[in-house]
């Protein structure tokens, strides 16, 4: 019986030591990456900006090719979206809040399956003089206790995700042609 009260009483400290330790962790995680593109800010915000476009690079679309994709809304404007659904990525959708051509994007990602949270996602496009510096930030909330525990690994799994994705979007955006110039535009709807 000593033995069995001994168990309870580690047990029970163990669960107290779990919520009180979450109670100190971060109420919120952020993660960004960049990259440098050497195409024009219009040509990368279109890879970013209509998600047929972003199926071709992003990491988790090559992650499970197989996993149901349906695409919504009017591309490249606020309310176009992407819903998955799939073994390994789970439920989810990604919708375009707000954006400035060529400038930024503001999403909203809700994940349904396996666990249901919200993130918000943005991208920033820059002028450079070589091409684009593209910025990818994500930030969300960590509801306490169990989530909080998921924020310290949140770098570590989403950062070389991030990177990949950032990678392949470069090489994809590389390979487009580039954009008329504004004269030669002008006179083609002449």
């Amino acid at each position: 019986m000593k033995a069995l009260k001994i168990v309870l009483m580690a047990v029970g400290g163990l669960v107290a030591l779990f919520f009180i330790v979450a109670a100190f962790l971060p109420s919120s995680y952020a993660v960004e990456r960049s990259i440098e593109i050497n195409k024009a800010p219009e040509v990368v915000f279109e890879q970013v900006a209509d998600f047929n476009n972003y199926l071709k690079w992003n990491p988790w679309s090559k992650t499970e090719p197989s996993a149901k994709n349906t695409i919504g809304g009017t591309q490249k404007e606020p309310g176009a979206s992407w819903m998955w659904e799939g073994d390994t990525v789970g439920t989810g959708s990604l919708t375009i809040e707000k954006l400035e051509p060529h400038k930024a994007i503001q999403s909203k990602l809700k994940f349904l399956k396996p666990f249901e949270s919200e993130a918000s996602d943005s991208w920033t496009f820059e002028p450079t003089a070589s091409g684009t510096k593209v910025v990818w930030h994500n930030t969300g909330e960590l509801p306490y206790p169990v989530m909080r525990y998921m924020g310290l690994m949140m770098e570590g799994m989403l950062g070389p995700q991030f990177e990949q994705g950032l990678r392949d979007l470069k090489a994809l955006s590389e390979a487009q042609p580039d954009p008329a110039p504004m004269s030669e535009a002008m006179s083609n709807k002449m």
